[in-house]
């Protein structure tokens, strides 16, 4: 909302401010699009007071606010990247691959999506985790067929997350019926992002899952972040 936005930027920059926030990023659908109007909204902030902000600055801005830096890394800084603790990567990213999304109407809020998760993972099932983490890591840096397909099957978020929306599982499997590399949910949910070659039999799969029930988008990956 604007106004907790308003709160929060204004608490950073240590100034009142007034925003008006035109958000074309679909809310509660897994997208990040608290990461990107904090951004978006911080710079514009910092602007006002005659100062130009630098990703460094709205890095740190951005993280605090959303309390991880995940988000707020790929809002600022663009394309693929990783983030531990105060260390923050870019990875390379094939220039050949094309993100499709699966975007339903309905919408999940984050924190019944992370409530759905469990206080504890078994040892076997993090171990296989992370070993996918790779295979994903590699698929999106070589688009190589073989890395993502030992790259699905996620134990730690999705299986624990399916029941909330069985619409976003639906799509992923027919997204890989019609020739996706990966599926996968995106972030929280409900959306479901498919990663593929050719985009046009993918986009067809998920429109018809979805009908009158969501929209399909093909959307390109920022290089520059907020810039």
């Amino acid at each position: 909302p604007t106004d907790y936005v308003r709160r929060v930027v204004s608490d950073a920059i240590g100034r009142p401010v007034r925003l008006r926030i035109d958000n074309l990023v679909p809310r509660s659908r897994g997208l990040g699009s608290s990461a990107a109007v904090m951004a978006a909204s911080a710079a514009a902030a910092i602007r006002a007071t005659g100062e130009e902000p630098t990703s460094a600055r709205l890095y740190e801005l951005v993280t605090a606010i959303e309390g991880h830096g995940d988000n707020a890394g790929a809002a600022v800084f663009g394309g693929l990247v990783a983030v531990a603790g105060d260390t923050l990567r870019h990875l390379e990213l094939s220039p050949d691959l094309v993100f499709v999304f699966g975007v339903p109407h309905e919408r999940l809020k984050t924190r019944e999506a992370r409530n759905a998760l469990p206080d504890a993972i078994s040892r076997v099932a993090a171990a296989r985790n992370a070993a996918r983490m790779a295979f994903v890591i590699e698929g999106l840096r070589t688009a190589d067929a073989a890395a993502f397909a030992e790259a699905g099957g996620d134990e730690i978020h999705e299986v624990y997350r399916n029941p909330l929306s069985p619409l976003t599982g639906e799509m992923m499997e027919e997204a890989l019926a019609a020739g996706a590399l990966h599926a996968a949910w995106s972030g929280a949910g409900p959306t479901a992002m498919a990663v593929t070659l050719e985009p046009d039999a993918v986009v067809t799969a998920l429109e018809e899952v979805l009908g009158d029930r969501g929209r399909v988008l093909v959307l390109d990956v920022a290089k520059t972040g907020w810039q």
